[in-house]
């Protein structure tokens, strides 16, 4: 009984993980990423260094932890979804993400400001991007063995991923403004009008085989979501395919 004993009381007085990031967060804005030590942040968190380390690895983990646990939840929740509709749970797969992020802005803000900051953030964050989109694509991919269907699911992962971006950079440079949720939703309808009519409807995959009228558009690398996104809507209201 003793050593259960011990160990539930010693979770119960371990801070939430969120408050641990909260705590970290103030300290990054503060005195900088770089200043900010994990001795720092075990003292802000009322947490010993010992404990600190078991649960985080370093500043970066502890930054990105949020990160993590949200994208545990939509993989459970991709997992355990129907495939009735692909396109409809990837959508709201990603509105879960936009909840996870506006939902925490005393979070989510300043991380925002930090990646912008320090280069290496900015490399955890594209590889956590990076995820999103192969976890949507192997989703929509499921049981598929048509060419531009799969082909499709890929493209429509990516744009789920560039529209949700889009949206939410927006609304973190201004965070006072109210959640753009209908923005988010019309983003999405966007994104997913055409290529979500091939994955829904096996004919429309046969008809997208057959020759055609085909926009080709090529842009420089090192290009943002939002200018590729919109380069592509001006590209398709010059030139309708």
């Amino acid at each position: 009984m003793g050593e259960p004993d011990r160990a539930e009381r010693r979770k119960a007085a371990m801070p939430a993980r969120r408050d641990v990031v909260a705590a970290a967060v103030r300290l990054f804005t503060a005195k900088s990423y770089e200043a900010t030590t994990m001795d720092d942040i075990a003292a802000e968190s009322g947490l010993s260094r010992r404990s600190l380390f078991r649960h985080f690895g370093s500043k970066e983990d502890i930054l990105f932890a949020e990160h993590d646990s949200l994208f545990d939840t939509v993989l459970r929740y991709l997992d355990a979804s129907p495939e009735d509709d692909p396109v409809a749970t990837v959508c709201a797969a990603a509105r879960m993400v936009f909840q996870g992020y506006v939902g925490a802005p005393e979070i989510t803000v300043p991380r925002f400001q930090l990646v912008r900051a320090v280069p290496r953030l900015r490399d955890r964050e594209i590889a956590m991007t990076a995820r999103y989109q192969a976890a949507f694509s192997r989703y929509l991919a499921r049981g598929e063995t048509e060419e531009p269907r799969i082909l499709a699911g890929e493209a429509l992962a990516a744009s789920v991923i560039a529209a949700h971006n889009h949206v939410l950079r927006s609304w973190l440079r201004d965070p006072r403004r109210p959640v753009p949720w209908e923005r988010f939703d019309h983003a999405m309808e966007f994104v997913t009008d055409a290529l979500g009519a091939v994955l829904r409807d096996p004919k429309a995959a046969a008809a997208d085989t057959q020759p055609g009228k085909v926009l080709v558009a090529v842009y420089p690398s090192g290009l943002g979501d939002e200018e590729i996104v919109g380069r592509v809507r001006d590209a398709l209201r010059r030139d309708p395919v």
